[in-house]
């Protein structure tokens, strides 16, 4: 059982052929994450915070018809949040949001479960990241719920970094956030842009990718933490320490397809990643010692698998990710 916890809110996503247009379409990398583990199979729940509006209405419907778990889900009387998106050209979303005193961002300590309803769910880990991380007041209360669960050793935690320029953040209070968080994961994603975005990097450039390791090698540590950076068309580097000690990284190459858009594909490749990770039991107590369990060359094929499925929902227009069968379909052309 994974325990996703976030934003679900309504993307409201201009038809690039009609200026204008907007369609209504449920949107929350965190949701899109949810939706992604019941499509594959994966028992999960999903920790969200939904609006009794229109809005709201429209994404219980969309959860609750992908099989999504919602026992811990919680009716809030604010309203939903909204995300304007724009696909440009190369089929890429660019983002404005509608989030003052929206639902997803009002947690309180009561809203979350316990250790022992945790415990009592077989859950193996949280996994968070995007706006719900970086939104006040709720990700202070979800810090310090995760930040318990970290030093108890007692579940895996996911951290997909998922930068949201668009909303005015500072890139040196977010790079400062994101580290806090990134010290209570075991294992954490980013996409090459986020990491140059919030340190500053010249994008694409050689001296970029060097910083890129020696940013990763640095929250890495002395640990055996799992980071994943994901990189487009040009696939995934994984990064973890040796038995020597130093930091390894391995690149798996993605498939090649014709994009139609990219909304939704890193929150599919966590979700088939993670779903993996729980297949084989790499989930649970001692994540630490459970990733050391795990070969180099089972991870390079985990990642091959859920950056498939990635692909596959980047040729589908919106956060569309696939099922099981969808997924083992393509798997078997290659």
């Amino acid at each position: 059982m994974i325990l996703v916890i976030g934003e679900a809110l309504i993307d409201l996503i201009e038809n690039r052929y009609q200026a204008g247009a907007f369609n209504a379409i449920v949107g929350g990398a965190n949701a899109n994450v949810a939706i992604a583990l019941a499509r594959r199979g994966t028992p999960q729940q999903f920790l969200a915070r939904i609006a009794s509006d229109r809005f709201g209405g429209i994404i219980r419907k969309r959860l609750t018809d992908n099989g999504v778990g919602l026992d811990y889900a919680v009716s809030a009387d604010e309203l939903s949040t909204l995300a304007v998106v724009s696909i440009d050209s190369q089929g890429v979303p660019n983002y404005s949001f509608y989030v003052n005193g929206t639902a997803d961002w009002g947690w309180t300590p009561q809203e979350l479960p316990t250790a022992a309803q945790i415990e009592a769910l077989g859950a193996t880990a949280i996994q968070f990241g995007c706006l719900t991380m970086a939104m006040q007041p709720g990700n202070e209360i979800i810090e310090a719920w995760a930040r318990r669960h970290f030093e108890a050793n007692s579940l895996s935690i996911s951290h997909d970094i998922n930068m949201r320029p668009a909303l005015g953040f500072d890139s040196e209070t977010e790079r400062l956030r994101v580290e806090r968080v990134n010290g209570i994961s075991h294992l954490i994603k980013a996409s090459d842009e986020d990491i140059e975005w919030l340190y500053s990097l010249d994008s694409g450039s050689d001296e970029a990718q060097k910083r890129i390791d020696e940013i990763v090698a640095e929250w890495i540590g002395d640990t055996a933490k799992l980071v994943f950076v994901t990189r487009g068309g040009d696939g995934v580097s994984i990064y973890r320490k040796s038995p020597d000690g130093s930091i390894q990284r391995s690149d798996v190459a993605s498939r090649k397809i014709n994009v139609v858009d990219t909304v939704g594909a890193g929150d599919t490749f966590c979700a088939n990643l993670l779903g993996q990770l729980q297949d084989s039991g790499s989930l649970g107590t001692n994540p630490f010692d459970r990733f050391s369990q795990i070969s180099d060359a089972t991870l390079q094929e985990y990642v091959r698998v859920a950056g498939v499925a990635a692909s596959i929902a980047c040729e589908r227009a919106g956060a569309e990710p696939p099922t099981k069968s969808d997924l083992d379909a393509v798997l078997a052309t290659l």
